[in-house]
């Protein structure tokens, strides 16, 4: 990913190359870029703004500076060509912006240097948007602190932060525009998300945001979820087997006799046949 801290390295590397090119005897290059960059709608100068320049037409990034106590910088060493001017301080909270008022590489005007300084190439910054959310260990729900949040776009320059203790993060000065955003760690408990849970940038959802407006609960549950073990019901215990009742046995008094009644045995009373007499 091209975040603004590879800028910088890439600034640097390209500065050290040049003056080692100017110190074998080689003829310095005399071009320059200067200006001046305020607050939007104001005459109040900015300091610490980062200034880039990038060489065309392979948008290699030649020499960055910061704006001074009045808001000036100057780009110098600069060969012979065309470059796109880009102005970068979403840490004191403004949009990022290239020359002349956009917010895309694509849409920067190109500024010809031939030799001589270029003065004019200044710009007004605007308050930038932002992106806000809480990252959180998906299996306890605790916040995970440290985590590395970059939201980035394939035409405007984007912005990176570390989540506090608690987890939650806010990237700043962004411009309006739809950002992909990236959750990583060096922890390979955590492997890398994309908004919203995908681990692909591919198929991450872009957020959508309106400079100066704040889109919020941009969240990601990193890590594996817990396992929740449902334990599985018992089967219903088996009805108690009927209980056999084992038949009594009829026993009748004296003078009574066991007969057979309705399906039941029944006493009943003896008599005694009389005998007929003729």
């Amino acid at each position: 990913m091209f975040t603004r801290l590879r800028l910088v390295m890439m600034c640097a590397i390209s500065v050290a190359a040049f003056s080692l090119f100017v110190s074998t005897g080689s003829a310095a290059a005399a071009g320059e870029i200067k200006g001046e960059v305020v607050k939007a709608g104001s005459s109040i100068a900015i300091e610490g703004v980062e200034v880039c320049a990038y060489q065309l037409p392979t948008y290699e990034l030649f020499a960055c500076k910061e704006t001074d106590i009045n808001g000036r910088y100057v780009l110098s060493g600069l060969p012979e060509g065309e470059y796109i001017v880009e102005f970068w301080a979403p840490y004191l909270g403004f949009a990022p912006q290239f020359f002349n008022g956009v917010a895309s590489y694509e849409e920067a005007e190109e500024i010809p240097v031939s030799g001589g300084p270029v003065s004019g190439i200044d710009a007004e910054l605007e308050k930038g948007g932002a992106i806000e959310g809480r990252v959180s260990d998906a299996s306890t729900g605790a916040g995970i602190k440290g985590v590395f949040v970059c939201a980035y776009s394939r035409v405007i320059a984007g912005n990176c932060v570390t989540t506090n203790p608690a987890g939650d993060y806010a990237v700043e000065g962004l411009a309006t525009g739809s950002y992909a955003v990236e959750f990583s760690t060096e922890s390979p408990a955590y492997p890398t998300l994309f908004y919203n849970q995908q681990s692909n940038p591919s198929s991450a959802n872009l957020v959508t945001v309106t400079a100066p407006n704040v889109t919020g609960n941009i969240n990601a549950q990193m890590g594996k979820p817990k396992v929740v073990v449902i334990p599985t019901p018992a089967p219903p215990a088996a009805p108690p087997a009927p209980r056999k009742h084992k038949a009594k046995t009829l026993k009748c008094h004296k003078g009574f006799k066991k007969t057979k009644r309705h399906g039941r045995q029944v006493c009943v009373k003896k008599h005694k046949r009389k005998k007929h007499h003729s």
